[in-house]
């Protein structure tokens, strides 16, 4: 991991650091893929024009994630947060189509299409308190660093992430099988996540893995983007 002194910091080398975290933070925020791009690549520009001018008043990473706070909140502000009722019902409706394309490598569509059903249950949080849970059990940030990014106390982002955690478990426990697999859950991918067995690769990560939650079991299986590499041409 990169130390604050700047004078050897190049940007190649932060994006390998924090890259993919910051790609994850967009777009667990952002449902629409191109939007959490356009909002992962603003962070990063910013991130490249300011470089310069950090003095090591707080950690880089600190820096860093709040650059990217700020760039992806203007995104995220301009999409509703829904009720969990509404979440729920989405969740009933009738289970989703396989896509009829020869070309479909169906393992991979389903994990996608249980990443992104992940990423709408995260809308029933409103906007900083989403920040505040994905900052910390997905990018696994301290609480007094969330407090820095959010500007908000670390006791106010404890109790925050805390009710966070309780209305996601409750509405999980209910509603995703990959989150329990004993229960009677109306999820709309039910069916495929059964049929390639992926709740197995669940719970084997959560075995070889302590302390992990769905969210980032999630980051773990399906393979993370890194949506600025494509820009400095380092893929």
């Amino acid at each position: 991991m990169i130390e604050n002194n700047t004078d050897t910091v190049s940007i190649s080398n932060l994006v390998e650091d924090y890259g993919r975290l910051v790609s994850s933070i967009c777009r667990r925020m952002i449902q629409d893929e191109e939007t959490a791009r356009d909002a992962a690549q603003e962070a990063w520009l910013e991130i490249t024009k300011s470089l310069h001018s950090f003095r090591g008043g707080s950690k880089i990473s600190t820096w860093i994630y709040t650059i990217t706070y700020r760039a992806v909140m203007h995104y995220a502000k301009k999409e509703k947060v829904y009720s969990a009722k509404y979440v729920r019902d989405y969740f009933s409706q009738e289970e989703i189509k396989l896509p009829c394309s020869q070309d479909l490598d169906k393992r991979l569509w389903v994990k996608q299409m249980c990443d992104k059903c992940l990423t709408g249950v995260l809308y029933c949080l409103n906007h900083k308190s989403r920040m505040a849970y994905i900052l910390r059990d997905i990018a696994r940030l301290s609480y007094e660093e969330i407090a820095d990014v959010l500007e908000h106390s670390p006791v106010s982002v404890r109790q925050m992430i805390s009710r966070s955690r309780k209305k996601l478990q409750n509405f999980l426990k209910d509603e995703c099988i990959l989150h329990n697999t004993k229960g009677k859950c109306s999820c709309r991918m039910r069916k495929w996540v059964i049929e390639i067995d992926l709740v197995r690769e669940y719970q084997e990560l959560t075995q070889s893995i302590a302390e992990v939650n769905v969210f980032r079991e999630t980051e773990e299986i399906i393979s993370r983007v890194n949506y600025w590499r494509q820009f400095l041409y380092m893929d």
